[in-house]
């Protein structure tokens, strides 16, 4: 069933909002129309020339990348270079372009913890904690016959969460008291009088991106005319950012540990540095481009980051400071997340998901 395209990429924001995009990014739609009915969507890590002609073939109304297709800005959108013919066979065939990518990167469950996850790691934690998410407490005085119903109206909003529990909210029974002015049109009570009346007050945790959705939810199905509601900043925060430590099950040689990696990320070659008999268990890594993380894994007293796009002088510099370097390249740390993108994806859409066959790896080993 069509669905349009905002409720694909709402559901996607709860999930990784774009708030946790770093300064320099394009994250989001980018070409297309929010109100697009969406049946069949193409999962990329890029998307090309080669993957918009797919796209085309297969009558796709949306592709979802990691990757931003438009990156920095364009001046000009000319037939003779690569971009331009891309973003001009989108707008022309009406296919929508969505990407997630520092967001995603950042977000708890993103792009780190599934690298983390495929290697096994344990005690996982941010390796930097530079996207620390605010949350909130959200209050609500209910009468005693809506309690349930206002409960759910707020779980649906996806508030609630208190690290891997769901649903979770407090609950106190007590007194209401209101006169009805000249004017209003009350749920309970007559104009004029005083009102005692039993309510109960409803209290969980709610994300900051979340306080408006849940708030609206509530106030469609309360029955009072006047809400009596109550949001406070809490100074506890959920940690999230870039990359992740954890820890192997058990220590073995960076060697064997290379050989592990090359199998969980299929990847037919690996550049590593260091020593190549040190024994390792505490690992970083940071999917993507992550030398400039080498500094936080080293301070983590981390034995190994694996991340992509390695400097030579990078490279030097970590095995002169003890730290064993695996650069598994851009392209194999990142297109991990594409089998994530869909089973994701496919719990709140139910149209078809394709994976694009387009090999986006732009080097080769000769």
């Amino acid at each position: 069933m069509a669905v349009k395209s905002f409720q694909i990429t709402d559901e996607l924001e709860k999930l990784y909002p774009l708030s946790l995009c770093e300064s320099y990014d394009n994250a989001g739609l980018i070409i297309g129309d929010r109100e697009k009915e969406i049946e069949r969507i193409l999962l990329c890590l890029d998307v090309t020339e080669g993957v918009m002609d797919e796209a085309v073939n297969k009558n796709i109304d949306m592709i979802i990348s990691h990757h931003p297709l438009i990156f920095t800005g364009q001046k000009s959108i000319l037939k003779e270079n690569s971009l331009s013919r891309t973003i001009m066979n989108a707008i022309k065939n009406d296919i929508n372009i969505y990407s997630m990518h520092t967001n995603f990167d950042n977000a708890n469950n993103g792009m780190n913890d599934i690298l983390a996850s495929l290697l096994e790691l344990e005690d996982i934690k941010p390796l930097v904690n530079n996207k620390p998410q605010s949350l909130y407490k959200f209050v609500v005085y209910v009468p005693a016959s809506y309690e349930n119903i206002v409960r759910e109206a707020i779980f649906k909003s996806d508030a609630g969460h208190t690290g891997n529990y769901s649903n979770c909210s407090f609950n106190t029974n007590g007194k209401g008291t209101f006169k009805p002015l000249k004017g209003s049109n009350p749920f309970i009570g007559e104009v004029g009088n005083m009102e005692y009346t039993d309510e109960v007050r409803i209290e969980t945790i709610v994300k900051e991106n979340q306080i408006k959705e849940t708030l609206n939810r509530v106030l469609e199905v309360h029955p009072y005319e006047e809400v009596a509601y109550d949001i406070f900043p809490l100074k506890n925060e959920i940690k999230r950012g870039t990359g992740r430590v954890g820890n192997l099950k058990k220590p073995i040689k960076f060697k064997d540990f290379c050989n592990y990696v090359k199998e969980k990320l299929k990847a037919p070659y690996l550049n590593v540095a260091g020593d190549m008999d040190k024994t390792v268990k505490k690992i970083a890594v940071v999917g993507g481009s992550g030398s400039e993380f080498i500094k936080d894994a080293l301070k983590c007293g981390c034995d190994v980051i694996l991340t992509g796009d390695i400097k030579h002088h990078d490279a030097l510099d970590s095995i002169y400071n003890g730290i064993n370097i695996i650069d598994a390249s851009h392209y194999y740390t990142e297109i991990v997340c594409i089998p994530y993108f869909k089973k994701i994806i496919s719990e709140f859409f139910d149209g078809e998901i394709i994976i694009s066959n387009v090999d986006t790896h732009p080097f080769n080993k000769v």
